[in-house]
This record gives C-alpha cells, sequence and structure tokens, in this order.
C-alpha cells in the first residue's frame, strides 16, 4: 500500500506532530507499505526519511497577506462591532482564502499526487494545515484520512471538507469531541493516541554525567520543561512557581529545554526578564534545541508540563513517563486522558503557579511519593508503546483502502 503523508507545519521546527508522524512511518513494515512525504517547508529530517529511502515533496504554501488597507480606519473598525458585518467579513475571509489560497495550492499539490500515485493520503495536522491536500485528495479521487491534533477552528469549508474525507483520525477524546461539537461529522472516527518508541527513547548517559555536564550539582533539586519556547506552552508558569519556592528550595535548579518558535522570539526575551526579576540567576538554564532530551529529563527530579491553554495531547507527558520520572502537568484539553491524577502524575490547573510550586514542594519533599509515581508513570507508558499506534493506523488504513476499492481502479 503507497501512503502518502502530508505534514504542514511550519515554524523551523520538529513539533509533535512531525515526531508522531515519524514514528509511524519508522513502524510501518515497508515490506507492505510504501510511505511518501509532502512537508510544507524544508526540515532538517528530510535527509532523514531520504537516506531511509522514503521520497519527500517540499511543498511551499502561497499564502494571501492578512493585512489590508482598510484596517485601522474608523469606518471599518466601527462597521466591525455590529454582529452581521462580523459574519459577513468571516465568510467573505474564509470563501477568498479557499478560493485564491486553498484551490490554488491544491492544484499544484495535486501534481505531487499523480507523480507519487498513492492509494491513500494521510493528512497529519487536521483540516486547516492540510486542507490543501484534502482538496487535492478529493480532485484525485484518492481516499484521505484526516488526523486532528489540535482544537482547530472550523467553519462551512472544514465541515464540507469532513463529509468528504475517509475518516478523521482523533489525537484523544477531547479532540474527537471538540470536532463533533463544531458539527464536523465524516463518515467514521477513531481516537489513537500518539505513540513512542519507548526502546529508542530511552536515556544513554546516567542523571550525574547529564548535571556534570549542565554545571548542576548532584545533590540539588532539579526540575523542568520540555518543549519550543512559545507563549502558550507556559515556561513562565514554571519561572514563577520556581521564585515562589525560593525560600522552601534555594538550591533548586529548573532547566528550559526546547528551541526557541519563529513565534516567541518576544516571549523568550520575557523569559530571561523574568529570571533577572525573580533573583533565578544562576539557577536557571536554557538549553536550547537538544536531541538528547531522555538524557535532560533522567537528570530532573521532576518533569513539568506547563501549557496555558489546553494541550491537545503533550508528547513530553508520555517522554517523561517511559524515562520513570513524576510529572505535574495541567489539566486541560487532552492531558488527564494521559494521567491518572495521583497515581501516574499530578495535575494542576493551567497557569496556577502557585499550585504548581505547592506541587513540586509536595513531591521534592517527599522521595516516597516520587518512587511511587515514577512505577505509576512506567507502567502507564507501555500503553504509548508506538506498536500499538502504528496497529492501530494500519488497521484504519486497511479499513480505508478495502472499502474504497482504489487499489484496483488507480484513478490517477
Amino acid at each position: 500500500m503507497r501512503i502518502l503523508f502530508v505534514e504542514g507545519s511550519v515554524g523551523q521546527v520538529v513539533g509533535g506532530s512531525l515526531t508522531g508522524m515519524l514514528h509511524l512511518i519508522g513502524g510501518l513494515d515497508r515490506r507492505s507499505y510504501e510511505p511518501a512525504v509532502v512537508l510544507y517547508e524544508d526540515k532538517p529530517v528530510v535527509a532523514e526519511l531520504e537516506k531511509a529511502g522514503i521520497p519527500v515533496y517540499v511543498f511551499s504554501k502561497r499564502r494571501l497577506p492578512k493585512a489590508h488597507g482598510l484596517q485601522g480606519r474608523a469606518g471599518y473598525e466601527k462597521a466591525k462591532s455590529y454582529s452581521a458585518v462580523q459574519t459577513l467579513l468571516r465568510t467573505a475571509r474564509v470563501s477568498s482564502t479557499f478560493l485564491l489560497e486553498t484551490l490554488p495550492g491544491a492544484l499544484r499539490l495535486a501534481k505531487v499526487f499523480k507523480r507519487v500515485r498513492p492509494d491513500l493520503v494521510h493528512a497529519c495536522n487536521g483540516f486547516r494545515a492540510n486542507m490543501e491536500a484534502i482538496v487535492a485528495a478529493r480532485l484525485c479521487r484518492v481516499p484521505c484520512v484526516v488526523h486532528t491534533k489540535g482544537f482547530e477552528k472550523f467553519s462551512f469549508v472544514e465541515r464540507w471538507a469532513a463529509r468528504g474525507s475517509a475518516c478523521v483520525v482523533s489525537m484523544t477524546e477531547a479532540i474527537k469531541k471538540h470536532c463533533v461539537d463544531n458539527g464536523v461529522m465524516p463518515p467514521r472516527y477513531h481516537v489513537v493516541f500518539d505513540g513512542l518508541d519507548l526502546d529508542g527513547f530511552r536515556p544513554r548517559l546516567a542523571a550525574a554525567e547529564v548535571r556534570r555536564g549542565l554545571g548542576v550539582s548532584p545533590d540539588v533539586s532539579v526540575v523542568g520543561v520540555v518543549g519550543h519556547i512559545q507563549e502558550w506552552k507556559g515556561q513562565h508558569v514554571l519561572l514563577e512557581a520556581a521564585g515562589l519556592m525560593a525560600e522552601s528550595h534555594p538550591d533548586l535548579s529548573v532547566l528550559i529545554v526546547g528551541g526557541v518558535h519563529s513565534s516567541g522570539l518576544d516571549y523568550s526575551q520575557r523569559l530571561h526578564d523574568l529570571v533577572a526579576r525573580n533573583r533565578l540567576d544562576g539557577r536557571v538554564i536554557f538549553t536550547g534545541a537538544r536531541d538528547d532530551v531522555s538524557d535532560l529529563m533522567n537528570a530532573m527530579d521532576v518533569v513539568v508540563h506547563t501549557s496555558v491553554r489546553a494541550e491537545p495531547f503533550g508528547r513530553v507527558i508520555i517522554e517523561a513517563m517511559s524515562v520513570g520520572k513524576p510529572v505535574v502537568a495541567t489539566r486541560a484539553g487532552g492531558v488527564p486522558e494521559l494521567i491518572a491524577d495521583g497515581k501516574d502524575g499530578v495535575l494542576v490547573e493551567p497557569g496556577d503557579a502557585t499550585a504548581l510550586a505547592a506541587e513540586l514542594d509536595r513531591l521534592l519533599g517527599d522521595r516516597d511519593l516520587r518512587e511511587r509515581l515514577s512505577v505509576g508513570a512506567l507502567k502507564k507508558a507501555e500503553t504509548f508503546a508506538v506498536e500499538n499506534h502504528v496497529e492501530a493506523m494500519t488497521r484504519i488504513y486497511k479499513e480505508v483502502v478495502s472499502g474504497s476499492g482504489v487499489v484496483a481502479e488507480r484513478p490517477l
């Protein structure tokens, strides 16, 4: 079966969606499946994929300018205050985006589809980011599996596209509910958690060695957050919590692991300002983007998840679990589906630095509790093994292709 994976993330980062796709492709039985990939920007993973014999096509999406001449004019701003005008403008914007941006992009992308001749298209980023691929698949009469991995905003275009898709795969029940509540009704829904290569993510270095490399004493408590630096990831909440813990844990070290997202440049500077304001100089380490995340997590006593917006899934949570680390995560979005509060992790309200500080105080002061959570985390991590994810996804692929008959027809 020939599968074309379309991954539309941009920002020069390797985020959760792309990571999940790479794990899935890596787990496919290449005797039965021929993957090819379309990316919306050139990324370092291109060489890695091509080395594995997987064709990669870089598709440059042409976007309409967001600014226009009426913005800022008093009459226009006043007109926007009326709900009827807002609805009209929103409809006009959605329609013009589809006609002038999406449709031309889909026609260009259809040429790639005809070159690859896939039996199935897997749109990895949901509807809005992959609409060109969904429309191109419709034009080429190839079944399309739409993988929703976030809480998207939907219009009549996405609702129309859903009805013509083969099925929608949601990463969590929370995402599925969001889609259904917004009128997105495909022929079938499947909920499949993303998977993790448990063996491949094992730490390679001892915690003491990693700490030594970072200049952190083996005797101090270390907490950290892993994720691209951008405001909704909430790294500031951990820094605020660390400031509140100055008396109870004066030697606490904090690791901020992750590169700066293209949208997070100003936020990154604010984080450094917050370090200075909370007198955390010398206790906070910004590691930048790293490829040894499992080692860094292993060097932490507690891994913290700080997203201030509802996290659709939270890959770093299952990564930390697989290393056997207690996790404190935000109680929102799909996260409560990953963590049983008090058994294999701890949940706090998003953006609540005081609650986070209290939980970190409790965990860092109770070794037995950390060990109990660690045991629970390791057990829970087994349910997210990439083999389980691959098995679920290939079952869906077979169901879609056998039901469509496209293998025999080859309509391209």
